[in-house]
């Protein structure tokens, strides 16, 4: 038995609806730079920039591009209570600081050295005296990392290719 051709119709609409819904990219995937891509440079072509002579000095990099030492400002003990806080590490644990914390902006990274464990990534936000835990594991590369961390926290945790 045939179904009527407003039925056919109606199911092909919404199976195509359904399939409309699920797709996008993902929430991880960094958009691409809009512009020309970069060609060939051609000696005394105005505007082209010259190809890199060896020797050349690279820019400094900016201070979202890198994480670098926090100074104690959080410490690594402000760290550890974070985790013990959020109920991650029990107070007989030894663990301890193998790197870290490295800040970029208002975000820190942190790897921790507990015995007979694999290291521990931590991720966390806000200032040393209100620190928010973020994420922590052996993989840190959430959306939330992805998307919201600094560019050196995301470096620093090998979330960026």
């Amino acid at each position: 038995m045939r179904s009527p051709p407003a039925l056919r119709a109606a199911t092909v609409l919404v199976l195509g609806l359904a399939l409309t819904v699920a797709c996008g990219p993902p929430p991880q995937v960094e958009p691409t730079p809009a512009g020309p891509l970069p060609g060939p440079a051609s000696p005394g072509d105005p505007g082209t920039p010259s190809p890199a002579l060896p020797g050349d000095a690279t820019p400094p990099p900016t201070p979202d591009d890198e994480a670098v030492s926090c100074d104690g400002q959080p410490t690594a003990d402000q760290v550890l209570d974070v985790l013990h806080d959020a109920g991650l590490l029990d107070g007989d644990i030894e663990a301890s600081v193998a790197e870290g914390p490295l800040c970029a902006e208002d975000w820190q990274y942190t790897v921790l050295s507990v015995p007979d464990r694999d290291p521990l990534q931590v991720v966390t936000s806000g200032g040393p005296d209100a620190l928010t835990l973020v994420t922590a594991g052996t993989d840190v590369c959430t959306v939330e990392v992805r998307v919201h961390a600094p560019r050196g926290i995301r470096t620093a945790a090998s979330c960026v290719g």
